[in-house]
């Protein structure tokens, strides 16, 4: 569909009003985020101590993933506020981004761990695992913990004075004696809640002794107090609840596009894309599988040791393939289902399906405009999310977590990992929610604005899993999104949604790489990304081909071919049969004898024949 000027106008005005939205309200805690240390340095790090402590790192394998203090996060960002937190968290030298580092050998329980600061590369903590039975050294409990008091001095410049002792701990093993000593920060107290005895939140540091060895210490570490995290799981439950509902509702609808997969797998509509869906299943699938192998740190990570690997990795493996079998299946159904449905109820908005652009052309001016228009429509949903956030954390005390905002540093590739995210789940997404299920809709409540707000709100609130307190807050946030996107859908067709949820995804998986401070290469490789769609928006532009409508034919294979030359000969032998029968009716006729519709159409109208 062609974008009047003034409807463009409109979407740029609204663009760079949400883009002031967002510099003001959410840019701040992106340049939050420090990943100055890649995995590399932090693995060098690691090395370089195992190798002070006269350890031979290469008799081991290692793996680094990246990791983010959620639990501190959360804590902090509710009862200080943003701005507070980053205050605090600079005041007291809190590492809230780091690299997990494992050193490990297969069969074996002994394993090194260590939290690396991603801004700094300092240890941030440290572990040696060893088997129970392991012997060592058994020293008296004070010259244990003066052992820790000296080597916190040396490696963290602890001062006791400021300090009070939090655990004094002894566990007595068959060949040893473990202490474990913790101390919290006298200066640190942050309260939750009014209540009596609800407990406040402390700044820890500690060692664990065995023998002359140090097996593990640690920095910074923030506990939260017992009755909150009680709190917060009883809060989660609200969101798991939502998520039970919502699912039952995807499930209908998904059951729903295999029922009209079913009934109408001989509509013409299918026929036509069916093609063009299959490759979109594969470069799905195909994604999968390269996402999986780009977390290959993880599954290193994740390995339990007791098992052989080889067979902890062919689980997987299978696993994988699996799962990504189905997940791409699950894109074929609602995506055929809605065509079908979308060209029987939603006939006069043709650019509302892939239909109209695989019948004219991909290569056009005006989808180089729903491109555009897609761009448009990411920046006003980031302003408009940034808003909603505002009103929640005002009103309701809204406040989320910093994770999923670095999700994909692990990847040794991020910027793949997250056009994968973003490919997925715009295609899955937008062919079920929009596609399929306002389609749908349509056909049940004769109505296109019932349809787009009951879809809105199932899609909306199958969000609620996100970390976003309190949990119903998602979902109401992205059912406003969801209303905006159905909007567009419905005005202006499938491309710009696609294109603005993809760049919505893809952005916030990549933000940090955009606006925190890491190396040249993340921040190239994901703004490369990001301008993936306009790249393939400028080849439209310039190829331009008149988007001329093409009439929908079938493609027969040889066997349909065979058979359309037996009913030929039938039709043409038996041309007084079938009386004065409609042509309709001559078609349900034959077909109830079991024959392939295709067949019977190409035969009954033998222009329809694609040579």
């Amino acid at each position: 569909m062609r974008i009047t000027k003034k409807s463009q106008f409109s979407f740029f005005l609204l663009s760079l009003i949400s883009l002031a939205i967002w510099f003001k309200l959410s840019y701040p805690q992106l340049a939050f985020v420090n990943l100055s240390i890649d995995r590399k340095q932090a693995v060098q790090v690691a090395k370089d101590y195992l190798k002070e402590i006269n350890v031979d790192s290469s008799a081991f394998s290692n793996a680094a993933i990246f990791g983010v203090k959620n639990s501190t996060n959360q804590y902090l960002q509710k009862n200080l506020g943003f701005v507070k937190m980053k205050e605090f968290i600079k005041e007291h030298n809190i590492d809230m981004f780091y690299w997990s580092v494992r050193f490990f050998k297969e069969g074996e329980k002994e394993a090194y761990k260590f939290a690396i600061s991603s801004a700094s590369g300092e240890i941030i903590s440290f572990s040696h695992s060893i088997d129970n039975m392991e012997k060592r050294e058994i020293i008296p409990k004070e010259e244990a913990k003066k052992k820790a008091i000296d080597f916190l001095i040396s490696v963290y410049d602890f001062d006791p004075d400021k300090y009070e002792i939090k655990g004094d701990l002894q566990y007595k093993l068959d060949n040893r004696t473990d202490y474990a000593f913790s101390w919290e920060k006298t200066s640190v107290s942050i309260p939750w809640s009014d209540e009596k005895d609800a407990g406040t939140g402390k700044l820890l540091i500690g060692a664990v002794i065995s023998g002359d060895e140090v097996l593990s210490f640690s920095n910074n570490v923030f506990d939260a107090p017992e009755k909150y995290g009680r709190d917060l799981a009883k809060r989660g439950i609200t969101g798991k609840n939502i998520l039970t509902v919502v699912q039952l509702l995807y499930y209908i609808l998904f059951i729903g596009s295999i029922y009209f997969l079913a009934a109408k797998h001989n509509h013409l509509s299918m026929h036509t894309t069916k093609r063009f869906y299959i490759w979109v299943m594969l470069i799905s699938f195909s994604l999968s599988l390269i996402a999986n192998l780009n977390q290959f740190q993880t599954i290193l990570i994740q390995y339990n040791t007791t098992s052989p690997f080889d067979s902890y990795l062919f689980r997987l493996i299978v696993n994988t393939v699996l799962s990504s079998l189905f997940l791409t299946a699950a894109i074929l159904m609602p995506s055929l289902s809605g065509e079908c449905l979308h060209f029987e109820y939603l006939n006069k908005k043709p650019a509302g399906s892939f239909l109209y652009y695989i019948r004219t052309t991909f290569f056009s001016r005006e989808v180089f405009d729903l491109i555009i228009l897609g761009y448009f429509i990411c920046i006003i949903m980031l302003g408009l999310q940034a808003l909603l956030f505002k009103i929640g954390q005002t009103y309701w005390g809204v406040w989320t977590e910093f994770g999923w905002m670095t999700q994909l540093t692990t990847a040794y590739l991020p910027f793949i990992a997250a056009f994968s995210i973003g490919y997925k789940a715009s295609i899955s997404e937008e062919l079920m929610y929009r596609l399929f299920a306002i389609s749908w809709g349509k056909k049940l409540f004769k109505s296109t604005v019932v349809a787009a707000i009951i879809s809105s709100f199932i899609w909306g609130f199958a969000h609620s899993g996100y970390p976003v307190y309190p949990m119903w807050f998602r979902g109401v946030e992205v059912t406003c999104i969801g209303f905006f996107l159905a909007f567009v859908y419905l005005r202006y067709g499938i491309i710009p949604v696609i294109i603005g949820h993809y760049l919505f995804d893809v952005f916030w998986n990549t933000a940090e790489y955009l606006f925190g401070s890491v190396k040249p290469f993340y921040f190239f490789s994901s703004l490369s990304v990001l301008l993936l769609p306009l790249a393939f928006g400028l080849i439209a532009y310039f190829v331009n081909k008149l988007p001329e409508l093409k009439e929908m034919k079938w493609r027969l294979t040889k066997h349909q071919e065979f058979n359309l030359n037996v009913l030929r000969s039938f039709l043409e032998k038996n041309k007084n049969m079938f009386g004065k029968k409609t042509k309709e009716e001559i078609k349900k006729e034959i077909a109830s004898h079991g024959w392939d519709m295709g067949v019977v159409e190409v035969a009954l109208d033998e222009e329809s024949i694609e040579k």
